[in-house]
């Protein structure tokens, strides 16, 4: 029975952070229409770049997320602005999946050139502390990450339910058309929508990125099986070695 509340814990623990990464994929599919294929290689991304301010500039990964978060959001906008913008909204969906899919695999060639493919971790001082409450182990850095995904999901809430802004993507979520009628500026919404969900899904792999060597792992080996699985129609044709190219 311990062992499995102890399990309930660690779950629980995690999936406040994995929330906070699937509160942006919503924003974007809900706002714009949008299936960001690339949010794994963006989370795998933002876990990198912490990694790297904590090893050349100490700079300790939750204090990093001020940092982070903005950064994303300019990320988010560019892309849309570039990438998505462009795409007709009749066939938007299906657009967005290829147009995401190849931003993923250019994201993923750039750190495989900057980083190998060397295991990394992020270990501050703190990475193996923890505390015993009622005779149960809790994770010191898995605490934070879930406060911190809590916050931010609060925060972003609030942004939804209570400021302009919020409502006009509530209201481009409805109704696109009568919105743009009453004056919402659907583009403006969109991109700063996007950037909303890209800046969400930069800043969980900031606190969970010093979990331990384990956790990156697994999420490097994650995106790589998103991302190499061959595309549909890949399997023939001239093509073929380039859908499969970095296939183990």
């Amino acid at each position: 029975m311990h062992l499995i509340v102890q399990a309930a814990i660690l779950g629980l623990l995690t999936g406040g952070v994995y929330a906070l990464m699937a509160s942006g994929l919503t924003l974007a599919f809900g706002v714009m229409r949008v299936i960001n294929v690339a949010q794994g290689a963006m989370i795998v991304a933002g876990a990198y770049v912490s990694y790297t301010l904590f090893t050349q500039l100490q700079i300790d990964p939750f204090v990093s997320i001020v940092i982070m978060a903005p950064a994303a959001f300019v990320v988010g906008v560019a892309v849309q602005l570039v990438f998505l913008r462009p795409l007709r909204s009749d066939e938007r969906e299906e657009l967005s999946l290829l147009v995401t899919w190849a931003i993923a695999l250019g994201i993923e060639g750039i750190l495989g050139i900057f980083y190998q493919t060397t295991l990394r971790a992020t270990r501050p001082s703190y990475v193996n502390d923890s505390l015993t409450l009622f005779g149960y182990d809790v994770s010191v850095v898995r605490l934070a990450a879930f406060a911190a995904s809590c916050v931010i999901l609060a925060l972003l809430y609030l942004m939804l339910q209570h400021t302009r802004f919020g409502r006009a993507i509530r209201a481009t979520v409805q109704n696109p058309t009568a919105a743009s009628l009453l004056g919402v500026e659907s583009n403006r919404v969109a991109a700063y929508g996007f950037g909303i969900s890209v800046a969400s899904d930069g800043r969980p792999p900031v606190p969970s990125a010093c979990a331990a060597a384990q956790a990156s792992a697994r999420l490097v080996r994650a995106s790589k099986i998103r991302s190499t699985r061959p595309l549909p129609r890949c399997g023939r044709g001239a093509s073929a070695p380039i859908c499969a190219r970095n296939e183990p």
